[in-house]
């Protein structure tokens, strides 16, 4: 929809403030431009059909076509009623889109409009098209190593994380995520875990049988710890105990009472956030230099082999965050864990080396229970002396700290934030060629370039006029009604070297941001339009919205 795309009076590609051009040359242009799309998109019967469409146009420009007209971000869009003999679905996308060129060019908009029209109707084609629709291996559970994996990532009820989800779910199955995929939903009122539910097994349990949610009571109250008294809310709690819900209580997983050890010890959980995008399967095994970006060690540190490279027993994973020894140093973590706690012994340098991860975290399920058990004792008190966001990510490590777990931190499970010059995946993404980029991050393809594990979606990106923020998504995207996002052209990180805020203003990038925030956009935009797509496919009929 015009939701994701941004303009103002300037000039797409320029900034510069736009000029008038002339009708009749862009309307001569437009006529051989569209015989050329009807051929390509109709075959054999493009000339027959380019005669009506062509028809068409020419009654629209020329007033003929009456239709009704509504403002958008992009400028006006004149739909015309009379069809003639053009019938199909194709061809609707072709005549709107024509429409929407034509009027625009008789306007004196540039070339960059017609441009960017004429590529949202090569994509939505695309996106009706079934040809290339991921398809659910049942036995894919475990990796190439065997090891036997399952992602879970928290939730509370609401539309806002519900729409993440179902991203989060096609996402895994485009890339083949091998596993189980587990949504955990926390706090559900009366009657929302019922609808969750019948959702759910209607509309996400068909794309795959290894798919599953995990309903916990709610964890975010935040209670006075000499009254008990109801005194706020930390959404975040619903991390830990939703974790810890999951690993006790879930499907397949559980507490062996005689011995308090996990029933399944081995299987490696994958703990990730909704707001995750998949570009390639996140699996046990590290060993292959090309695929990954290593957390830094010192040389002297490596060769005491506190590097690994497969999860193991005792060897948990995790993403490299930039907090360093926050943990440690914000809240005073003798109070929390205790003055003969492992956490307080660890040095600095080993503690900043090993500690500082985040989502995703990797562990076998009995290492995960114990970070889970402490993570939920200890977050309630980082969270009173520091009642921040980055509590109950301080928990964890502190967690890991005092379980003497030390993680090995891996900067490319992610990127995210496009302005970092260390400690995420960035350095994969600037090594594929500028002309590409857009591309490719709409299809990745982990064999051609080496892309991270995910995109953490909690940043807004653009390219040009096309935007992304996941505050601005409509919370019924995954809806029959619902419109597609506006896709950016395959060349936008050479095209755009700034993009256009919600409030009109221009940014300006340097080269590397500029494919960036390209590679972004167009991976999480082009995945939800699939998404999108991928839903209307199967659970709407013939009068879905196929709107960009």
């Amino acid at each position: 929809s015009d939701s994701n795309l941004n303009n103002n009076s300037r000039d797409d590609a320029t900034g510069k403030s736009r000029r008038p051009s002339t009708a009749l040359a862009w309307y001569s242009i437009l006529l051989l431009t569209v015989s050329t799309i009807v051929i390509m998109m109709m075959g054999k019967r493009g000339i027959r059909r380019g005669i009506s469409v062509a028809t068409h146009v020419i009654n629209t420009y020329s007033g003929g076509g009456g239709g009704s007209h509504r403002d958008g971000a992009r400028g006006g869009t004149i739909r015309g009623t009379g069809r003639g003999d053009v019938s199909t679905a194709e061809e609707d996308i072709v005549k709107s889109t024509v429409d929407e060129a034509l009027i625009n060019a008789a306007h004196g908009q540039r070339k960059d409009r017609v441009d960017a029209a004429l590529n949202v109707a090569s994509a939505t084609s695309a996106y009706r098209s079934s040809s290339n629709e991921p398809v659910d291996d049942p036995s894919n559970l475990a990796d190439h190593l065997g090891s036997r994996l399952h992602v879970v990532f928290s939730t509370d009820c609401g539309t806002f994380q519900h729409w993440q989800s179902y991203l989060l779910f096609y996402s895994a199955l485009r890339v083949g995520q091998p596993g189980r995929v587990s949504r955990i939903a926390s706090g559900c009122k009366d009657g929302e875990e019922r609808e969750a539910s019948e959702w759910f097994d209607a509309h996400v349990r068909p794309m795959s049988s290894r798919f599953g949610i995990h309903f916990t009571p709610h964890f975010s109250t935040v209670k006075d710890e000499k009254t008990g008294e109801e005194k706020g809310n930390y959404k975040f709690f619903n991390k830990p105990f939703g974790l810890r819900h999951w690993l006790e209580n879930g499907d397949g997983m559980g507490v062996d009472k005689d011995t308090g050890r996990m029933k399944d010890e081995d299987v490696v959980v994958i703990l990730i956030d909704p707001d995750m995008l998949f570009l390639r399967p996140i699996t046990s095994d590290y060993s292959v230099d090309r695929d990954i970006v290593l957390g830094r060690l010192p040389a002297e540190d490596a060769k005491k082999g506190n590097q690994y490279r497969k999860v193991e027993k005792g060897k948990p994973f995790g993403q490299t965050y930039g907090f360093g020894n926050q943990w440690r140093k914000n809240v005073d973590i003798s109070i929390i864990v205790g003055d003969d706690s492992p956490a307080i012994k660890a040095k600095d340098e080993f503690a900043r080396l090993h500690y500082p991860v985040g989502p995703p975290y990797l562990a076998v399920a009995s290492d995960m229970h114990t970070i889970a058990v402490g993570w939920t004792d200890f977050v309630p008190k980082v969270h009173q002396q520091y009642p921040n966001l980055l509590a109950e990510m301080f928990g964890y490590c502190l967690s890991a700290a005092h379980n003497e777990l030390p993680h090995q931190r891996l900067d490319s499970l992610m990127v995210s934030a496009v302005d970092m010059n260390g400690g995420e995946g960035w350095e994969l993404v600037d090594s594929i060629p500028d002309d590409e980029v857009c591309g490719f991050a709409a299809h990745p393809d982990h064999n051609k370039y080496a892309v991270p594990n995910v995109v953490h979606f909690c940043q807004r990106y653009g390219t040009g006029p096309y935007f992304f923020a996941k505050r601005r998504v409509p919370h019924d995207i995954f809806t029959c009604e619902s419109p597609l996002m506006v896709p950016p052209p395959p060349d936008s990180a050479l095209k755009y070297d700034f993009r256009v805020n919600p409030d009109g203003t221009h940014q300006s990038f340097t080269a590397v941001r500029r494919k960036r925030e390209a590679f972004a956009a167009c991976a999480v935009i082009h995945a939800t339009n699939e998404a999108a797509s991928y839903f209307k496919r199967h659970h709407c009929s013939d009068d879905a919205n196929w709107d960009a």
